[in-house]
């Protein structure tokens, strides 16, 4: 019974959760003065929340998860919007993308630090840590640098948006081949091309989190296909050559999607939200929050209940690409004759996400005017 009520939370409980999230993202979304732009993000979030919640066996690793994604989210759009700084060519965006990525390793180095053994003297466990962000700082950098290559790219020129498209189309028809159809590669490519045009016209948050999302993802392809290529030159000229190039990615989409994409992705995702601003501050916790939100799902689906999802956990299964976890479970578990509870759940959030991100917003700023 005890560990029942560890891992389901009574649904009390997960009302005043859903609240005091909505409160405390309206509070720094007032504070930056974004309040609509938090008050969207938070009821999307809280809706995902409220949709799994409903379907789910074990609600407690959902919250944990939420939790853990928001606050490494935080920290890491807090330390990036003190450095400042903006992305309008390749120079700028190169160097941002590099301190960036320092930012995120050494965080990840930091919560994954090797531990002493016992019995060690203290300067053992300094040496451990400092070792640890090091290596995390170089390996953040190495992404870092590659995504916000690609960032400044697109920001360059005017034609930066056309390039933008091309890179959506691209990043989209390889994930479409995923499912190993035509049809889907052709999808995946269209939707891509539109999704990455709006979000650069409509800018801000949205597109630092778009367009983050697509150097973030195509990094990792580029560098595969430039292995193909080479393999496929040497081996067997130039027709080989593009042949592996072109195919290269999909393969090892098909071989592990989630490790290959996932540790570039997010880096992109945190070089795009800075780029945007101070609406970084806000939307980058809730994207890893609702990445967060997904992990709880994976490991009910592959029968791992955590009572927990911490953020060591979730840095070790999608930051630094641990493993290759069922994409496909997280939308079919909303699925089948889970359908009308799910959305039940998801506009009970939606409602609750809103008003409560945006009370929290009126709140502050109501403090803030008294001060």
């Amino acid at each position: 019974m005890t560990q029942q009520m560890r891992i389901r939370r009574s649904s009390t409980v997960v009302v005043i959760f859903m609240v005091e999230i909505g409160l405390v993202l309206g509070m720094i979304g007032g504070m930056v003065e974004r309040t609509a732009v938090t008050v969207l993000s938070t009821a999307v979030l809280l809706a995902i929340f409220g949709a799994y919640d409903r379907v789910l066996k074990h609600n407690h690793a959902l919250m944990s998860g939420l939790l853990a994604g928001g606050f490494i989210g935080l920290v890491v759009s807090f330390f990036g919007y003190l450095l400042g700084g903006n992305v309008t060519n390749l120079l700028n965006g190169t160097l941002f993308g590099l301190l960036r990525g320092i930012i995120v390793g050494a965080v990840v180095g930091g919560i994954t630090r090797a531990q002493p053994d016992e019995g060690d003297p203290w300067h053992t466990a300094v040496f451990l840590l400092f070792g640890s962000l090091f290596i995390g700082a170089v390996l953040g950098a190495s992404v870092g640098l590659i995504s916000g290559f690609v960032l400044g790219l697109v920001r360059w020129h005017s034609w930066g948006i056309l390039l933008g498209a091309v890179m959506g189309a691209v990043v989209g028809g390889y994930l479409g081949s995923y499912l190993r159809q035509t049809r889907t590669i052709v999808l995946g490519a269209a939707v891509g091309t539109i999704i990455t045009v709006l979000s650069s016209i409509i800018g801000g948050a949205v597109g630092g989190v778009v367009l983050g999302l697509v150097s973030g993802a195509l990094a990792p392809m580029l560098l595969v296909a430039f292995i193909g290529a080479m393999g496929g030159l040497t081996s067997r000229g130039v027709k080989a050559m593009l042949v592996e190039a072109t195919e290269a990615p999909a393969e090892m989409l098909r071989q592990g999607a989630f490790p290959f994409l996932a540790p570039a992705v997010i880096v992109g995702i945190i070089v795009g939200t800075a780029a945007s601003g101070a609406s970084g501050l806000i939307a980058l916790p809730i994207c890893l929050a609702i990445l967060g939100i997904f992990l709880a799902v994976f490991s009910e689906v592959d029968g791992r209940v955590a009572s927990t999802l911490t953020a060591r956990t979730l840095v070790e299964m999608v930051i630094l690409g641990a493993d290759d976890l069922p994409i496909m479970a997280v939308p079919q578990k909303l699925g089948g004759g889970n359908g009308r509870t799910a959305v039940i759940g998801a506009l009970y959030g939606l409602v609750l996400g809103g008003f409560s991100a945006a009370a929290g917003a009126w709140l502050i700023q109501q403090l803030m005017q008294m001060v």
